[in-house]
C-alpha cells in the first residue's frame, strides 16, 4: 500500500519548510488531530495533519537503543504495522509487548517493509547493519525507503546511499533531535536528507515519532545539519561550564546564577541540563560523553573536507577527549564539568 503524498508544495527544498502534526495527541494512535493547512510565512511553513489524511505502513526498526525504542513505540501507537530488530533481542521485549513481530536479523526485519529505519551508534554499526551478510539491503526489495536516524559522516551517508541505488530501494538521512525523552514522546526534530519524492512517502512515519520535520536537501545534508546542531551543543554545554565554575570561584550560588542567567542571553537548553544536574549531583549516562565526542570529530571532519577552520569546535573537542582518556566515556556528556567542579559544593546547589 502506498500512502497520500503529502502536498508537493510542503517540501520543496531550499525552502524552510516543516512538516508536523497538529496539537492534541490521540491517545490511540500517537498522532495528532487538526485541521488541514500551511502557513504562509516561507520560514514558517507548517503543515497541519488529520488523522487518517495518510495511510499506515509495514515498517522495520532496527536498533533499540536509548533513542531507539522511544521512536519504535510511536510507531506502534500509531497504528504502523512494525517489526523490529536489536543485536541485544531482550530489548525487543517490550515492543513485543506492544504488538511488534521481532526478527532474528537486520535482513529479516526488512523483508516485506515499505519503510525501514535505523538508529545506531555510528559509521561502523550502519554499514554493518545496512551491508552485512544478514543486513537491511539483503532484505530489501525494488521501492523500499531505508530512513537512518543515526548521526554520522555526510561523505558515509553518501555512499551508503549510492550502494542501496544499486539495490534498488532509497536511502534517506533522518537525524533527529530532541533526546531520549524526545523520542519516548514523539516529539523530535527530523532533519531530512534525500528525495522530495522520498519525504512525500514518508509523511506517516515521520509525523509518528517527531513533532517537526524539516527536508534540508539531498542526501548528505540531514546529517551535515545534525552535526552543526550537535556542534553548537557541545560549544554551549562548556562555555556554561566554565561560566558557572568562575561564579563559584567568586562566590555566587549556583542558584543565584541559573536565575539570572537563564532569564538572559546566556540561557541554553545546555546550561539548563548543566544546572539540573549539579543540582542533583547526579551523572547517570543519558547522551554519553564519547557518543559527544564521536559527533564533534565528525563535524571536524567534514569541516576539513570543505576546508573550513573551526578552532573553538576543535578546542572544545580536547575538552571531551580530556574526560575521556580518564575512562568516563560511557558518562553522560556532562561529566564535561567536573574539570571545573571535581566536588560537590552543597553551598552552590541548597537554592537550586
Amino acid at each position: 500500500m502506498r500512502p497520500t503524498a503529502v502536498p508537493e508544495s510542503l517540501v520543496r527544498a531550499g525552502r524552510r519548510r516543516a512538516l508536523r502534526p497538529a496539537a492534541g495527541r490521540d491517545p490511540r494512535l500517537g498522532i495528532r488531530e487538526g485541521s488541514a493547512g500551511v502557513t504562509q510565512k516561507p520560514d514558517a511553513a507548517v503543515a497541519w495533519l488529520p488523522r487518517g489524511e495518510w495511510g499506515l505502513l509495514r515498517v522495520a526498526f532496527v536498533g533499540l537503543g536509548l533513542m531507539g525504542r522511544g521512536m519504535a513505540a510511536n510507531l506502534i501507537r500509531a497504528g504502523h504495522q512494525l517489526t523490529v530488530y536489536n543485536r541485544t533481542p531482550e530489548r525487543a521485549n517490550a515492543l513485543a509487548a506492544l504488538g511488534a513481530r521481532v526478527a532474528s536479523t537486520a535482513a529479516e526485519a526488512a523483508r516485506g517493509a515499505e519503510v525501514v529505519g535505523m538508529c545506531v551508534t555510528d559509521d561502523q554499526a550502519v554499514e554493518e547493519v545496512a551491508l552485512g551478510s544478514e543486513g537491511v539491503l539483503s532484505g530489501s526489495a525494488p521501492g523500499q525507503l531505508i530512513v537512518d536516524h543515526s548521526t554520522i559522516s555526510p561523505e558515509h551517508t553518501r555512499r551508503l546511499a549510492a550502494r542501496a541505488v544499486e539495490a534498488g530501494a532509497e536511502w534517506v538521512d533522518a537525524p533527529v533531535t530532541g533526546g531520549d525523552r524526545g523520542a519516548a514522546e514523539g516529539t523530535l526534530t527530523i532533519m531530512v536528507g534525500g528525495s522530495e519524492a522520498a519525504l512525500e512517502h514518508l509523511g506517516p512515519y515521520l509525523t509518528a515519532i517527531g513533532r517537526k520535520v524539516v527536508h534540508v536537501g539531498p542526501s548528505g545534508q540531514g546529517q551535515l545539519v545534525k552535526l552543526i546542531n550537535n556542534l553548537i551543543g557541545a560549544i554551549a554545554l562548556a562555555g556554561a561550564a566554565e561560566g558557572l565554575w568562575l561564579g563559584r570561584l567568586g562566590g555566587v550560588s549556583l542558584g543565584t546564577m541559573i536565575e539570572v542567567l537563564g532569564a538572559g542571553s546566556a540561557n541554553s537548553v545546555s546550561l539548563q541540563l548543566l544546572a539540573d544536574r549539579l543540582a542533583r549531583d547526579d551523572f547517570q549516562p543519558g547522551f554519553s560523553l564519547s557518543n559527544r565526542l564521536k559527533d564533534l570529530d565528525l563535524a571536524l571532519q567534514s569541516a576539513r573536507a570543505l576546508r573550513a577552520a573551526l578552532p573553538v569546535a576543535s578546542e572544545v573537542a580536547e575538552l571531551f577527549r580530556e574526560r575521556l582518556a580518564r575512562g568516563e566515556g560511557q558518562e553522560d556528556q556532562t561529566v564535561l564539568v567536573r574539570r571545573y567542579f571535581e566536588t560537590k559544593d552543597s553551598s552552590a546547589t541548597e537554592r537550586c
